[in-house]
């Protein structure tokens, strides 16, 4: 576990610009089709002979409750399943848009996002007004008067803060929500529900229709998590995350997206907060005692010590003072063992039976101590590694959050697993003694980015395994320093979807992303990642595997790969995006022969099998390296990281060729 570096994948509010890529349609069962033989209508009337649509979503976070589909009403009248409103007839638009004169600036924004997208989909000029007053038809965006007089009870104290509403109401389509990021996602949703796809910051799928109508419908969501961070690199992109319903610490989401929760601090933050290099000397007895010696290098903080715990407490008052737009401030331990043995800390450890019990302790008094005057704010810490095993008897207060780290854990199988035992009654544990419940996931191979991590199986049973126990809150840590991780992509949308609702159909919401980003090509990548997928079922593959080690990067498994490899390329070789987005995604099986090229040459021979690699190892590293360092198509960046130690492309091809 590292703590996040400075930078970001930013954009600006246009900057991911909105493309119909080429590849699959995006479209799913539940999606607004456009209905071209209805009858002609005057703006947004409503028509006969539509289906509505239906999918899970969440009642919020509601701790050991699987998310249900709110009742589908119109004011007090049930909604006909067979009413539809038309928003757009030949190119052009049947209502407009409009926003209140006081709505605040997510909801001025996604006003915006709404009239940029339904004028893509349908090539109709939707008008964007402001405007208190309510016409005869119109696109309802957000909070103010026009919502007030459709919809009296959904005024911003009575939703929750992500909570997205869509509406019909008569001749008007109704999209709002809590502020600050409710009315946002409410446009989100219905976009996808129109079949809209934000694959990645480069690849949107927009679909075309002319006619544009959609079923009448009255529909709540709240997302499963109240803190959703899928953490890969591209998604730290502002707009991509946004419209993928992340709201974590890194990504680039601004004031327009209605923000994002902010942490203090993040993690491993304790010398920080008291820095031994100023404070070692004066306070020796404020850090780890060792084998009857003082020490802070590999070492911890004595978080028992009265006098340490009274400086933390105005430290941390301090920091917050400093950043009054902290919603979580992390104290936490750092990144190594060296917890104090002396008699104060061990007797805590002792009663409570887990090394966690000196931290906790001291952040429940902190927490205490600054509630009345950071209400708003919530103190956060780990429980990560040797600290990972519940409290027996003490519990976190009500503005603490635990975060429960997997880092030891087989990510072949699901964390509920026998494979993963620990970890599972540790969850089931700390889930029965905490409020906040926050977990921190791994995603990736940190030593080896683009080896194949075969985990895109098992992402949603372990969110769903994280909701059934309360968890509030899941970080899900991928390859974050540059583009390039394995399955980068389909991983990072794969999470953002589950993370707003685990319930979803996760099979098929990653055959949906491979048509979509993929598209001709997508059978062989399927077939692809069962195969990578099958082959390590038995096999303990943690976030720091050795290639070495893997059975699923035996030369059977990679010959196969490579036989799949070759015919998704030829099946997009007309479609240079296509065709770029399928060689980036092969960089991974040509990694996996170049770090064991000569140990897979022994295999071959030993089973008696024709030794075909893709090429001789010089002429493999050339091509591996020409493609992971190239510019790629609609601002895809070069790799610079091949491991989180910060290996470059230039230095792995070097080290591979001897």
């Amino acid at each position: 576990m590292v703590a996040t570096q400075n930078g970001d994948g930013a954009s600006g509010a246009n900057s991911s610009a909105i493309t119909n890529t080429s590849g699959g349609t995006g479209k799913n069962d539940d999606s607004m089709n456009a209905t071209p033989n209805s009858p002609a209508s005057p703006y947004c009337c409503i028509s006969p002979n539509a289906q509505s649509f239906s999918a899970p979503i969440s009642n919020g976070i509601v701790p050991r409750t699987r998310p249900q589909e709110q009742e589908k009403t119109l004011g007090r009248r049930k909604i006909s399943r067979t009413m539809r409103l038309h928003l757009s007839r030949r190119g052009k638009p049947l209502a407009p848009i409009i926003v209140s004169r006081g709505a605040s600036e997510p909801e001025r924004y996604a006003a915006d996002e709404l009239r940029r997208h339904l004028t893509q989909i349908t090539g109709a000029p939707f008008e964007l007004r402001e405007t208190d007053a309510l016409p005869e038809r119109a696109i309802v965006i957000g909070q103010g008067a026009p919502t007030e007089r459709l919809r009296p009870d959904l005024r911003p104290n009575r939703l929750g803060a992500e909570e997205a509403v869509i509406e019909c109401a008569g001749n008007h389509l109704l999209l709002t929500g809590g502020r600050p990021r409710g009315t946002l996602y409410a446009v989100y949703r219905f976009l996808h529900r129109l079949g809209v796809r934000w694959w990645t910051p480069w690849a949107t799928h927009i679909p075309k229709r002319r006619d544009l109508s959609v079923p009448a419908q009255s529909r709540r969501e709240q997302p499963a998590f109240e803190y959703r961070e899928p953490f890969w690199y591209h998604a730290f992109d502002g707009d991509w995350a946004a419209r993928n319903y992340a709201n974590g610490h890194r990504p680039a989401l601004a004031s327009r997206h209605g923000s994002k929760i902010e942490y203090v601090g993040f993690v491993h933050t304790s010398f920080w907060l008291v820095s031994p290099q100023t404070y070692f000397e004066q306070h020796p007895d404020w850090y780890s005692l060792i084998d009857g010696k003082r020490r802070w290098e590999k070492a911890q903080l004595c978080w028992t010590n009265p006098d340490l715990r009274a400086f933390l407490v105005e430290r941390v008052r301090q920091i917050l003072r400093e950043n009054p737009q902290a919603q979580i401030i992390s104290i936490s331990q750092e990144d190594w063992t060296g917890a104090c043995q002396c008699d104060r800390c061990r007797a805590v450890e002792e009663r409570e039976g887990s090394a966690v019990a000196p931290i906790l302790e001291a952040v429940n008094l902190i927490a205490e101590r600054l509630e009345r005057e950071f209400p708003h704010v919530a103190f956060d810490t780990l429980a990560y590694w040797y600290t990972r095993k519940p409290t027996r008897t003490l519990r976190p207060r009500p503005n603490v959050i635990v975060r429960l780290c997997s880092i030891e854990c087989s990510f072949a199988q699901p964390l509920e697993r026998p494979d993963n035992a620990g970890f599972a009654d540790d969850l089931r544990g700390w889930s029965e003694r905490c409020n906040r419940l926050y977990v921190w996931d791994y995603t990736t191979n940190f030593t080896h980015y683009l080896l194949p991590h075969p985990n895109y199986f098992v992402l949603g049973v372990n969110l769903r395994f994280f909701h059934k126990h309360s968890v509030r809150g899941v970080f899900e840590q991928g390859a974050y320093q540059s583009h390039g991780g394995e399955m980068a992509e389909l991983k990072a949308w794969l999470l953002a979807q589950l993370l707003w609702n685990p319930y979803q159909d996760d099979a098929r919401l990653l055959d949906e992303f491979l048509r979509g980003y993929y598209g001709a090509a997508a059978r062989y990548v399927k077939q692809y990642l069962r195969l990578m997928a099958d082959a390590p079922r038995d096999f303990k593959m943690g976030c720091f595997t050795n290639p070495a080690d893997a059975p699923y990067l035996r030369y059977p498994v990679l010959r196969r790969a490579e036989t799949l490899w070759e015919r998704a390329e030829r099946a997009v070789q007309h479609d240079p995006d296509l065709r770029w987005r399928v060689q980036i995604a092969r960089l991974a099986p040509w990694y996996a022969w170049l770090v064991n090229y000569e140990r897979l040459e022994a295999q071959a021979r030993e089973a008696n099998l024709p030794w075909q690699p893709p090429a001789d190892k010089k002429t493999l590293a050339e091509r591996w390296l020409q493609r992971a360092t190239a510019q790629g198509p609609n601002g895809w960046q070069p790799i610079t990281h091949v491991n989180e130690a910060g290996l470059t492309p230039e230095q792995f091809v070097k080290q591979v060729l001897g």
